[in-house]
């Protein structure tokens, strides 16, 4: 056999018996410290509140009693959005190493940059007439979704205390997502295009006065989910106390919802039905919130 040939049949092997060679397994406390970068998946989030039709809005509309609308079912609708969401992600974690076994407290953080505009959905009878003639423009956009999330991890080493050792992981947790929301409902500009007081003694002046109205959302949603996330890497030993590797993670998370928030405007007017009346407000919902991301880290055992 040809010497190169020799060599080339060898490489193989040395760098599979280099992987196999243990260092001093290091059973005992480590910890450790990440970077990489993630993504989100798509999502749909859900709204709904307890407006009134607009026949009814004491800021616009006399109310004596003939309105009709007053006391609608709750307006629901839904916006669909993009999953080419990505950005940086980052993580601290303290473990014990037990053999084969590694349990692990977790932080990570992750900002996920979606800048995705998406049509409004309506759901309801009352928002679906509004958007074929009195709405002109209705969408959501979402920028940023973060998550602040802490895990209980636990680690199965194929190879602890290897050169090369992969693994696979399961963590269970909690993390506080925020959602840089926006959401715009523009009433037509053209009145005449308008039907909603059809019938209604003073029509044109009040298509008038609701044309052009906005009503509009630009807040952070925020809430408290669980969470739980799959992992698997590879750790490279670099000396007895010091590793270097690459991690893969797929997190899911709980159902989120924020409490009741008012509108920044509805119908270019405070948050409520009428001039002292209730206040009008919206809660936001999903329960597909996601991401997976890819991340280097160090880790350190004592």
């Amino acid at each position: 056999m040809r010497p190169h040939t020799l060599r080339l049949f060898g490489l193989p092997t040395t760098l599979a018996l280099l992987a196999a060679v243990p260092l001093a397994a290091q059973n005992g406390p480590y910890i450790g410290l990440e970077l990489g970068h993630g993504n989100g998946a798509s999502m749909t989030i859900d709204g709904t509140d307890n407006d009134v039709a607009t026949t009814c809005d004491g800021w616009l509309v006399p109310i004596d009693g003939t309105n009709a609308g007053c006391d609608p079912p709750p307006s629901a609708w839904s916006s669909d959005i993009g999953g080419n969401a990505s950005g940086m992600m980052g993580g601290l974690a303290v473990g014990y190493r037990f053999g084969n076994i590694r349990a692990e407290l977790e932080y990570t953080h992750s900002a996920l940059s979606y800048d995705a505009t998406a049509d409004l959905a309506a759901t309801d009878d009352v928002t679906v007439d509004k958007a074929q003639q009195e709405l002109e423009i209705a969408e959501t956009r979402i920028e940023t979704v973060q998550y602040e999330s802490f895990f209980a991890n636990a680690y199965w080493d194929f190879a602890p205390g290897a050169r090369v050792s992969p693994y696979v992981g399961l963590g269970l947790g909690t993390a506080d997502a925020s959602i840089d929301y926006f959401n715009r409902w523009k009433r037509n500009s053209n009145p005449d295009a308008i039907t909603t007081f059809a019938g209604h003694p003073e029509e044109e002046s009040l298509r008038r006065i609701v044309a052009g109205t906005t009503t509009i959302a630009n807040t952070k949603l925020q809430d408290s989910v669980s969470a739980y996330q799959v992992l698997a890497g590879v750790d490279f030993s670099v000396s007895d106390s010091v590793t270097l590797g690459v991690k893969a993670r797929l997190v899911e998370y709980g159902d989120f919802e924020t409490g009741r928030l008012p509108w920044d405007q509805l119908r270019s007017h405070h948050s409520s039905r009428s001039p002292g009346g209730a206040d009008v407000t919206y809660v936001m919902s999903s329960d597909d919130l996601s991401m997976w991301g890819v991340s280097f880290g160090m880790k350190y055992s004592f």
